[in-house]
């Protein structure tokens, strides 16, 4: 009677264990091959925009959304400027982008939120709440596919990960201020890697 106890808890602590290693990074890690090996093209991003749109597609797309006046000049002129004040966050918001471009393609999107109104005195529009509210807006806008994964880092603290096909997005907290999402296409990143 007793060895079938210690086999059962043996059984139990393993059943544990395997469940603990599917957490977090070696979760994301698991998608992610799993995802690639599909083979599946997963390209749009957000507000029509997508990866593989070449420079010129992407301009010229910019140009006729600020005709329609829905992008802008961004931060630093820099960046392109679409205005999060339809309700999307619960405050407010801006929303700064610019890609990175590989072969004249959008391999890469580099995404800031923060809120208008912030300023140290405004503790309730910090990173930390507007962190929560994006992580909710970006559960919303892409609710399909494979669910975004969290993970814990000691320097990054917590971010959350998402991978359907080729395409990766990351949310992190940069500062007080930003909150940063990056959207990555892992077929090219694994190509410059090697």
């Amino acid at each position: 009677m007793k060895v079938s106890k210690v086999i059962w808890l043996f059984v139990g602590i393993s059943l544990w264990m395997g469940c603990q290693e599917k957490t977090g990074y070696k979760l994301y890690e698991s998608v992610k091959n799993k995802e690639l090996a599909k083979g599946q093209r997963v390209d749009s991003l957000f507000l029509g925009i997508r990866l593989g749109m070449s420079s010129k597609q992407f301009y010229g797309y910019c140009w006729e959304m600020n005709k329609k006046g829905l992008f802008t000049d961004g931060e630093s002129n820099t960046a392109v400027l679409y205005q999060l004040n339809k309700h999307e966050l619960n405050y407010s918001a801006s929303m700064n982008f610019y890609p990175e471009f590989h072969q004249d393609k959008i391999y890469k999107m580099g995404v800031s939120f923060q809120y208008d109104a912030w300023a140290p005195w405004n503790s309730h529009l910090s990173s930390d709440s507007l962190y929560a509210d994006v992580v909710k807006l970006y559960k919303k806008w892409y609710h399909s596919g494979n669910p975004f994964i969290e993970i814990s880092d000691k320097e990054k603290g917590t971010i959350y990960v998402k991978v359907d096909g080729n395409r990766r997005i990351t949310i992190g907290k940069y500062n007080e201020f930003y909150v940063k999402v990056d959207y990555t296409d892992l077929l090219v990143e694994n190509q410059l890697r090697k």
